[in-house]
């Protein structure tokens, strides 16, 4: 029995992972499954369990800035390493269009900020039930810094990194929180189930600037974060107008599965909430228990049942339970399906599938570029620098989602920072984070409004599955569609 309920809490973990992004989840269904994940006897908080020495992102001096530096130290209670050292290059000069070196320090000193180097706090979920878990929110910080500091910093300032762990607890979340306001600047990249239980801290302390993408409305609500996926419970639409405009009356037989966890559930019906607003009409869909690892009967009922399906979606699922759909689609005896599966854009999903065969024609959509594709990364120049920065730091560690994400808020904080330039302040800061009404990275994510507590995003890319490797389709080689419109859902 232990044994299930350990894989019944991996899986909610998983799931989570799946809905990091795009449908934001309500307060207390997200809490309600994070706390389930707490108590399903996947044994206790891990101590002991911060990266390995080594994993600090700084940088010792050199002539270029890039040479490793010292190792971090390994984290006890669950914490990470620090940080390294800075860097020694001084290159300056402007790349991806933020220059390391176009502004001037100033006089001007905060918390976490002197004349010569600036502090950000993250805090992510790095142990505990799983893990690592959302270390890539780390290493996107980590390699920023280490790109931002061989530029000349920002404005002059070297760029410090201090990440925690929280250990996937909430009560651990809110205590990191409150011991790193009198010590750092801001905080930068961070990506953890139980933000919320930060954001009641940060919101009692409005002059910290917070600049991370936020898994919980609560965390985004607060009037000093700042987030490249803001936006209430709902989806965008567009991506599923386009569907009906290509596929016509196909979208009236769809099919889709997913979890009988509540942050899941009310994801798959955000959805298809903004699917059905499209004429897209569910003849089935069934929420599966989170330990369940074959699906081949629900297929063999789409398949063959009195009204047949043409189309099978999933986006609340994770990327390995969706490869195992796709298998369960050819033992169930299914005829040939459009497969449209958003989150299978993974490294790890073809390898999962383990035959390209079955997946040629997959077709999905993201909220950001196709940002493990060499091809992408020669058509946007920002996206090549964070594969180059990522791997000089994580030398063969594979690109992830949180790193890119924090990668980017590391940007958004760049281009403030950059504004207020000689008077920097965390007060300054914030007023320029909030003239900050249209972000993309130079086109690694797409556009947002971090200022913005309302509409969540609507721009996309659609890419499908061919010839063995992701790439764009019906779609420029590095801007977004924006059609449609952000629809929200109530639950």
């Amino acid at each position: 029995m232990r044994a299930r309920r350990l894989v019944g809490a991996l899986g909610l973990v998983l799931v989570l992972l799946a809905t990091a992004c795009g449908a934001r989840l309500s307060a207390s269904v997200r809490q309600q499954a994070a706390n389930a994940l707490l108590s399903q006897g996947a044994g206790g908080i891990a101590g002991s369990n911060g990266l390995p020495a080594g994993t600090g992102a700084g940088n010792t001096g050199g002539s270029s800035g890039t040479t490793a530096g010292t190792a971090g130290t390994a984290g006890t209670r669950g914490t990470v390493g620090t940080s390294g050292g800075t860097s020694g290059g001084t290159s300056g000069g402007t790349t991806g269009g933020v220059s390391g070196g176009g502004c001037s320090a100033g006089n001007t000193t905060d918390v976490g900020l002197t004349k010569t180097s600036v502090t950000f706090g993250n805090v992510s979920s790095l142990s505990g039930p799983v893990s690592g878990l959302f270390e890539g929110a780390v290493q996107g910080s980590e390699a920023f810094a280490a790109y931002a500091n061989n530029q000349g910093g920002i404005c002059g300032r070297q760029v410090v990194i201090k990440p925690v762990d929280d250990q996937t607890d909430c009560s651990t979340n809110k205590l990191d929180t409150q011991q790193l306001i009198p010590e750092v600047f801001a905080f930068l990249g961070s990506f953890s189930l139980f933000d919320n239980c930060g954001a009641q801290v940060l919101q009692q302390n409005p002059s910290v600037p917070d600049d991370h993408v936020n898994l919980s409305p609560a965390a985004g609500a607060i009037p000093n974060n700042f987030s490249l996926e803001p936006g209430t419970l709902g989806y965008a639409t567009g991506m599923f107008a386009y569907y009906s405009k290509k596929y016509g009356s196909a979208v009236q037989h769809v099919g889709t599965l997913y979890p009988d966890i509540p942050a899941s559930a009310i994801k798959a019906k955000a959805f298809e909430n903004s699917a059905k607003s499209q004429g897209w009409a569910f003849v089935y869909e069934r929420a599966a228990a989170a330990t369940e690892t074959d699906w081949t009967s629900d297929f063999v009922k789409m398949c063959h049942g009195s009204n047949p399906i043409k189309i099978f979606f999933t986006g609340a699922e994770n990327a390995a339970n969706a490869a195992t759909m796709i298998g369960d689609e050819k033992s169930a005896g299914c005829p040939p399906l459009i497969n449209i599966i958003p989150i299978a854009y993974d490294q790890a999903f073809v390898q999962d599938v383990g035959n390209n065969s079955l997946i040629e024609g997959l077709q999905g959509w993201n909220e950001y570029s196709l940002f493990f594709n060499t091809g992408e990364a020669r058509n946007i120049p920002e996206l090549a620098l964070f594969q180059q920065w990522f791997q000089k730091v994580y030398p063969g560690q594979p690109l992830n989602l949180y790193a890119l994400f924090a990668w980017a808020s590391g940007r958004l904080m760049q281009q403030a920072m950059s504004k207020v330039g000689a008077h920097a302040s965390r007060s300054a800061v914030i007023s320029a984070l909030r003239s900050i009404t249209s972000f993309s990275d130079n086109g690694i994510m797409a556009p947002s409004d971090p200022a913005s507590k309302g509409a969540g995003v609507t721009c996309y890319i659609l890419w499908q599955f061919h010839n063995g490797a992701f790439s764009r389709v019906d779609d420029p080689a590095t801007g977004y569609r924006c059609d449609g419109r952000y629809l929200p859902y109530s639950g």
